[in-house]
């Protein structure tokens, strides 16, 4: 009888053990990067709401009282000038939170729609 070739039930274990490593890792690593994109997101959004309340402000002379009107004319609001935002940004850790702004134009909060 010859020699049989293929692999031990030893080094096919072997394997997939490495294989589960070089999994686990890779996932932690993906999850970590996903964070951190999220946050830098979340903080483009913020800074872009906030920049549009400000020139909000300028137009109104008034903060606006929600995101909403950046992006829609509230009608009650003389020389309204916008819209001042494409669209509401979406927040990115959640898209059924909501950004709301405080009397100095700040964004202070995450509400839920």
């Amino acid at each position: 009888m010859g020699k049989q070739s293929g692999f031990t039930l030893w080094e096919v274990l072997i394997v997939l053990f490495l294989m589960g490593v070089l999994l686990a890792t890779f996932s932690q690593h993906f999850g970590s990067a996903t964070k951190t994109v999220q946050k830098q997101i979340n903080q483009a959004n913020i800074q872009r709401i906030e920049g549009a309340a400000q020139l909000y402000k300028i137009d109104v002379g008034t903060y606006p009282s929600s995101v909403r009107h950046l992006v829609h004319n509230p009608g009650s609001v003389r020389n309204w000038q916008g819209p001042y935002l494409d669209k509401i940004p979406i927040n990115p850790f959640d898209s059924e939170l909501e950004y709301e702004l405080d009397s100095t134009g700040k964004v202070c909060d995450v509400m839920v729609k």
